[in-house]
């Protein structure tokens, strides 16, 4: 296999794990790593950047500058927003160059890989965090229940990029950004959550989400709320999980959050699909609660049945103040929140962040047996930029392209991590990095 440059583009936050790993790789390989990006201060402040790795400033949104790079180059790893992906694809067909993401495959990405597949080219998507190592654990699992004689009746798997309790004491909400924020703010608004329970299709409008949360135990860890994320059934034949009464992907957040973001959401804070002419931000909160300030709003709260415990919630928010340099005129409820949350929910410098996952299988033996299997993974940031998030997202694709050149696992077009040839390699390199599942039989 003749790769010899690989091109990362994208050096954003989540972005320093995999350029530090594959820098070594290829530093161990006698390959070129090329990084490009419009800034490289976060990066370089943070990681270890190794010889092999040449740091390019380039706007990427430019069509002409994205064709010139990729056309320098035998692999890309695409770190740049979902919605340019397909034009980086585009690319590299036409410059017959693999390419990896860790977003979710679209509709537009699978043509694409009908293309690549004619070409040889590999185009793997959905090698990240969630998706990604969710992927690869959840297809071991199925394969060692599948080797014991075990039935498959139900699966669930849940996600959250957290905050580490102790960096969040004073703070009701007990989250702050790890993440993109706009995907926070936006949470359910991508259409409805559609999974399978008791053999039965589920579906949950967006905007009732997180009205409809449920608790879940996960061991080792106590109690979260869960909520159901997107469509959970586009992965029921790619898992084979046709016959299983429960098929659901959700998200995590802790015990109490999502209560208290359905009152956003109900109130009208999260509305991304009208433009208002707010004059001010106080303003803006009175025309969603109809009081002037947190603490009426937080007092009429706790004096009603279904709101009582949320106050200190909105109080803590203090969205009526907003923040410096806030201009609301023109701009929607949801982008005005998000300005707001930023600085309230900002990730300070020595904060940890926290990911969690867990999948819970329901199994069935031939004597008719059941028993409930529990993989449960939590991996702790380390403070700045090194997260945890950063660490289970960047890892994973780093890992990939390393298997793939490694010539450890092969695939042409668009391909998702699910075989045995990309989750043995993947999760073992993983646990050397001290990603590793607990796991618990009950």
């Amino acid at each position: 296999m003749n790769v010899r440059k690989i091109g990362v583009l994208g050096a954003g936050r989540s972005a320093g794990y995999l350029i530090e790993y594959l820098g070594q790789y290829c530093d161990r390989t006698g390959r070129s790593l090329f990084v490009y990006d419009w800034q490289f201060e976060r990066l370089k402040s943070s990681f270890t950047v190794a010889n092999s790795v040449e740091l390019q400033v380039a706007f990427l949104n430019e069509a002409a500058v994205l064709e010139s790079i990729v056309s320098d180059l035998d692999l890309v790893v695409s770190l740049l927003p979902p919605m340019m992906h397909i034009s980086v694809a585009e690319a590299c067909l036409r410059q017959q160059c693999h390419l990896f993401t860790a977003s979710y495959t679209s509709t537009e990405m699978r043509a694409l890989g009908e293309e690549a597949a004619k070409k040889g080219l590999l185009f793997m998507n959905e090698l990240g965090l969630d998706p990604g190592i969710d992927h690869l654990s959840a297809s071991r699992l199925f394969d060692q229940a599948h080797s014991q004689g075990l039935q498959i009746e139900s699966f669930e798997s849940h996600c959250g990029g957290l905050v580490a309790l102790e960096d969040c004491q004073r703070n009701p909400w007990q989250y702050k950004f790890t993440w993109n924020p706009t995907n926070v703010v936006l949470a359910g608004q991508g259409g409805d959550s559609i999974w399978k329970e008791g053999g039965q299709p589920q579906r949950l409008d967006g905007w009732d989400v997180f009205a409809h949360a449920r608790t879940m135990e996960v061991p080792g860890l106590g109690l979260f709320d869960v909520y159901p994320n997107r469509n959970s059934l586009t992965y029921e034949a790619l898992y084979g999980l046709e016959g299983a009464s429960t098929m659901l992907r959700g998200t995590l957040r802790r015990q109490g959050f999502c209560r208290a973001w359905d009152l956003l959401v109900r109130s009208g804070f999260t509305r991304c699909d009208v433009v208002v002419g707010w004059t001010s931000v106080h303003e803006w909160f009175y025309r969603h609660t109809g009081f002037k300030n947190s603490e009426q709003w937080a007092s009429f709260l706790e004096m009603e049945t279904a709101t009582q415990g949320l106050g200190n919630y909105v109080t803590f928010l203090r969205l009526e103040e907003g923040v410096s340099d806030l201009l609301v005129g023109g701009k929607t409820s949801a982008q005005i929140l998000e300005a707001i949350l930023l600085d309230r929910w900002g990730l300070g410098d020595n904060d940890k962040d926290e990911v969690v996952m867990v999948h819970k299988l329901g199994l069935r033996g031939v004597s008719g047996e059941f028993q409930q299997w529990y993989s449960v993974l939590q991996v702790m940031g380390e403070g700045g930029d090194r997260t945890a998030m950063a660490k289970t997202v960047g890892l994973p694709l780093a890992m990939g392209v390393e298997t793939f050149l490694e010539g450890d696992a092969v695939g042409v077009g668009a391909v998702v991590p699910f075989d045995k040839s990309w989750y043995l390699s993947i999760l073992h390199k993983l646990e050397n990095q001290g990603i590793v599942f607990q796991e618990y039989l009950t």
